[in-house]
């Protein structure tokens, strides 16, 4: 199992991205803001993709890890999410929060707009 999301960038973003290269690597810390800000704005989205490998708990509170953004080339990168997993506990009344991380790829596509999350793919178990 694999899920994604599409986010809508900003007029900003989509600017530094039709620079040359190797103007916005002069700038990454310019378009590492940005990203900030897309996946911020988008965060419940986010949430939702994160919400498929944890069945059982809710996922709040995604944010990136500062300085995780790593570069592949102008329109594909690799960043690292952190989220809170909240499970609550009917029986015990008890609720219990776990900081998680998932690695995730970003693909950037210019002409629709959009930045699509990636998360890591992990493997169905077959039904016994």
């Amino acid at each position: 199992m694999q899920s994604s999301v599409k986010l809508k960038i900003s007029s900003v973003l989509q600017a530094y991205l039709s620079q040359h290269e190797e103007i916005v690597k002069k700038e990454e810390g310019i378009l590492e803001a940005q990203l900030f800000l897309v996946i911020e704005k988008y965060a419940d989205q986010v949430a939702y993709m994160l919400q498929t490998y944890h069945i059982r708990e809710k996922v709040s509170r995604v944010t990136v890890v500062p300085d995780s953004i790593v570069f592949k080339s102008l329109d594909f990168m690799v960043l690292k999410l952190q989220y809170v997993l909240e499970e609550f506990s009917a029986c015990s009344a008890i609720d219990t929060l776990h900081l998680e991380k998932m690695t995730v790829t970003v693909g950037i596509d210019e002409k629709a707009r959009e930045l699509e999350l990636k998360g890591e793919y992990w493997p169905e178990r077959d039904s016994e």
